[in-house]
């Protein structure tokens, strides 16, 4: 999904239109000082715009929907409804919507609930601006993103046995691949040639068969059990 509002010039090719736009930026945190630095980190890069702020996970709901940014960056802990519920309440609402967790806390079980809501990636608070910066253009571009202090923790919750009783078909396993690769519903339908209405079908067999939770999670146990690559 991509709502950038990026304006091609006469004469100008599709491609130089392209790296010309930029990704663009919900900034979701209940501590208006986090706001304040991130939007200055940000300012420094040509290719990040801030398109919206909100200071809880009801506010975010209603910009999303207003500014339809590429990527939201998502505090976990807000008063109200938090990172989380609101996470699972965007993702229901636009499955394409890329979100990354931002948070000061690294318990497991935060992250584990954090993931199960269809977070795409994590990034530590107190992490250096590259891996921020580097956090949101992975994510925007179809992949997962684990800040390295993270990665450990969350591996471990995919290390355990899983059913494979239920081995995905072919065109599971090559559905689960551009899902892994990035692709959108739609993107899978019109490479497939088929509706997104069967696509969707697909999904939801897949999910069932990997007793996974959403799409980001049947990837990671997809990749886990070299399903895909």
């Amino acid at each position: 999904m991509n709502h950038t509002a990026s304006v091609q010039r006469s004469g100008q090719s599709s491609t130089e239109a392209d790296s010309h736009r930029r990704l663009s930026l919900l900034l979701v945190d209940d501590h208006l000082v986090v706001r304040e630095g991130v939007r200055r980190l940000l300012a420094q890069h040509d290719d990040i715009v801030v398109v919206g702020e909100a200071s809880s996970g009801t506010e975010a709901l209603e910009l999303v929907d207003r500014r339809r940014p590429d990527v939201v960056l998502m505090d976990i802990q807000m008063p109200g409804m938090d990172g989380i519920q609101a996470t699972k309440r965007m993702v229901e609402a636009a499955p394409d919507l890329r979100i990354v967790m931002f948070t000061a806390h690294a318990e497991q079980e935060l992250l584990m609930e954090a993931l199960d809501s269809g977070a795409d990636g994590f990034v530590l608070k107190d992490s250096e601006s590259t891996i921020l910066v580097q956090a949101l253009h992975q994510v925007a571009g179809g992949e997962a993103f684990v800040d390295p202090r993270l990665a450990p923790d969350l591996l471990r919750q995919f290390t355990s046995p899983r059913n494979t009783t239920n081995v995905l078909s072919a065109r599971e396993l090559e559905i689960l691949q551009m899902l892994a690769d990035g692709a959108s519903n739609r993107e899978v339908a019109e490479a497939l040639v088929v509706s997104v209405e069967t696509v969707k079908t697909h999904v939801k067999h897949i999910l069932a068969k990997l007793e996974a939770e959403h799409r980001t999670q049947a990837v990671a146990i997809g990749i886990r059990q070299s399903l895909i690559h």
